[in-house]
Formats: C-alpha cells, sequence, structure tokens
C-alpha cells in the first residue's frame, strides 16, 4: 500500500509542474506535490549550509558555500571554521572528491551505506525530488509556519535505518532545514540560509531565479 501512494503522488507531481506560491487553501500534501515538481525542474542552487555533524562523542561544525547543479559538477567549499577555510569537496555522478593544497581528505561515514556530511546534500535533493515521503505536515517555528516532510525507505517503520527530516518555507520553497538520523538518532543538522534557486532554460527561457528571499535569507 505504501509503493502504491508513494507512486500516486508521483504521478500527480509530474502532472502538476511548476506551481508558483502557497495558496491559502492548500494542504500539505498539495503543497510537497507542486515542490516537487519545481526541485525537478531545477538547473541548480546557490547557497550556504551550516552543518552539524555527530560522531559518536564527536561533534564537527562547519559551514559550506554550496553551488549544486543537477548536470555537470557540484562544488562545496568550507567558509568556516577558519582552520578549515578552503576545503573543496566536487561532486559529480555519484563520485566526489575533497582537494586542499592538492591533498585528499577523508570524512567518516555516518551509516552503514557510506552517507558522509559532504554525500548528505545530494542525498536530500533526492529525497526532495524522489524520496518516499513518509510524513507531511505543517510545523510552527515561533511565528512562522513551514512545510515539514519526512523521508525514508518504505521498507522500514520509523526509526529503522536512515531517515531524512526536512523544512521548507511554504512560500519560497527554499530549503531552510534538515536533520539526518540513523536508526533514531540524529547524526547530521544543517541550516540552509542565502538559498537561491535556478530554474532550467527548458522550464524558464533561461537560468531564472526562483524562490529565496531578496534580501538573501531564507529562514531560520
Amino acid at each position: 500500500m505504501r509503493k502504491i501512494l508513494s507512486c500516486v503522488l508521483m504521478m500527480t507531481l509530474l502532472l502538476a509542474g511548476c506551481g508558483g506560491q502557497q495558496s491559502e487553501n492548500d494542504s500539505p500534501e498539495q503543497l510537497a506535490t507542486r515542490i516537487r515538481g519545481e526541485y525537478l525542474s531545477l538547473a541548480g542552487w546557490n547557497g550556504q549550509v551550516e552543518v552539524t555533524a555527530h560522531y559518536d562523542q564527536q561533534v564537527y561544525a562547519f559551514t559550506l558555500e554550496v553551488q549544486w547543479r543537477r548536470e555537470g559538477e557540484t562544488v562545496l567549499t568550507v567558509v568556516s571554521p577558519e582552520l578549515l577555510a578552503g576545503i573543496t569537496a566536487r561532486l559529480q555522478d555519484g563520485e566526489g572528491t575533497l582537494e586542499y593544497d592538492g591533498a585528499g581528505l577523508s570524512i567518516g561515514a555516518l551509516d552503514g551505506e557510506g552517507l558522509t556530511p559532504i554525500a548528505a546534500l545530494p542525498a536530500l535533493m533526492e529525497q526532495v525530488c524522489t524520496g518516499y515521503i513518509a510524513r507531511c505536515d505543517w510545523q510552527e517555528a515561533g511565528e512562522e509556519r513551514r512545510l515539514y516532510l519526512q523521508c525514508r525507505d518504505p521498507e522500514r517503520a520509523e526509526g529503522e535505518g536512515t531517515q531524512y527530516e526536512l523544512w521548507l518555507d511554504p512560500d519560497t520553497h527554499a530549503l531552510i532545514q534538515a536533520e539526518v538520523s540513523v536508526d533514531g538518532t540524529t547524526c547530521l543538522s544543517l541550516i540552509f540560509t542565502d538559498f537561491i534557486m535556478e530554474l532550467t532554460q527548458d522550464e524558464a527561457g533561461d537560468d531564472a531565479d526562483l524562490g529565496g528571499d531578496p534580501s538573501g535569507q531564507s529562514g531560520t
């Protein structure tokens, strides 16, 4: 039954295409469907992401400048802390390298499938576009309302395996926050700012911006 529901949602979003801003009468499911259509049409997005990674007793925090591209090379550059500034990850076709003065750096996996803080960003985009949505709802953050999505393996129960939680702006459709948990324990937290999306030329006639705050601040 879960697989059937997921297929129905996917067919609906493909028919819906891009839908603009949220309607006051939209249900969370309707808005999620429209957002999926938009994200499937993205050429890419630019922004900053504050990342906190939990490895057992160790916690690592850093900020990335991200240039994500659906086709071509995705580039993630560490901008803070200063000690790590300049470390760059380049991802293409599922392969990634980390560069720093010509040397490679390794980052430990967060789960048994090789998920790392760097690989988590493409994985999040995959969940938004095609992942199985187990829960979809409104959530309040102070005076703001956000669209909440929980994505996971449909063959697993909630809290089992790798699970993704995402919060999006209901008006601009920009990613605001995300968390990744493994077997019920949060291992990665991400906060997005300056999130600017670009449509493909086929959808916009040029690489037009989609969503995001003109001030450059998407939320949080």
